[in-house]
């Protein structure tokens, strides 16, 4: 459910889980495989990332971006574990920067406590996650296949964890769509882009103004039909155009383009 919340929206310590985040732990199975393991089933269409969307696609399919949610928890969940592992496996207390950092990655308060209860129980001496991605739809690129957390990794972990409840507060949203409009005047700093995307599962284009190297990432996104991710502040009043201030703007990570 952590996961899922980070994937629509970036947050030290969401307080209050988003709706659609709630549905998609609804929708989860877990199985237990043996003592001590267990498989927890993420089931989509099988799909390759790869034909998704073509090049000079007008538009978003609803029915695909509901689709590929259930790929992008997982690509989410893998990346920020993978962080943790990374800050649990280092030998001092990351920096607030590096902190700030890994919410971007999808690290919350809420996947800390998550780890935390099961690592601290009586019963487990390690928690070791695998990820088994589709045949048909591969790993995206720089999630780790496995992960894997003991007492003395949480124990560091858990410093973090009081950081991102009490001190670091930051909320910024997340957005999957495609580029639908490019409009930048010879000269001009930036340049206006429409991004297509679906809000409260509603398609609405999102305008926002992007500097030199993000526009030009853009254009070439358009043209080729890839969908991209952006993250940032994201204003949509009802009856009026969406804006975002981005903070990162690129291809969509979790189909590996």
């Amino acid at each position: 459910m952590a996961s899922a919340a980070a994937t629509i929206r970036r947050q030290g310590h969401f307080r209050n889980f988003p709706a659609r985040a709630r549905e998609q732990a609804r929708d989860v199975r877990l199985g237990q495989t043996r003592k001590g393991s267990y498989i927890v089933p993420i089931i989509s269409q099988a799909r390759s990332p790869l034909d998704v969307y073509e090049r000079g696609q007008e538009q978003i399919d609803i029915e695909v971006e509901e689709t590929l949610f259930d790929r992008r928890v997982t690509a989410t969940m893998s990346r920020a574990l993978g962080v943790l592992g990374e800050m649990a496996g280092a030998e001092r207390v990351p920096t607030p920067s590096e902190i700030t950092d890994s919410i971007g990655e999808g690290v919350s308060y809420e996947l800390f406590q998550a780890l935390s209860k099961v690592v601290n129980s009586d019963a487990v001496d390690t928690l070791d996650v695998t990820f088994n991605w589709s045949r048909v739809a591969a790993a995206p690129p720089g999630t780790p296949r496995e992960v894997e957390f003991n007492h003395d990794a949480i124990a560091i972990v858990e410093r973090v964890s009081n950081q991102l409840k009490t001190s670091v507060y930051s909320r910024e949203n997340v957005l999957f769509g495609l580029v639908t409009h490019l409009n930048r005047h010879p000269g001009d700093e930036t340049g206006r882009v429409g991004v297509q995307a679906l809000i409260q599962r509603r398609s609405r284009t999102v305008w926002m103004d992007l500097h030199d190297a993000d526009y030009h990432e853009a254009v070439r996104c358009h043209d080729s039909g890839i969908p991209v991710r952006v993250r940032g502040v994201l204003n949509s009043p009802p009856g009026a155009s969406a804006t975002m201030q981005v903070a990162d703007f690129g291809p969509d990570p979790s189909l590996g383009r």
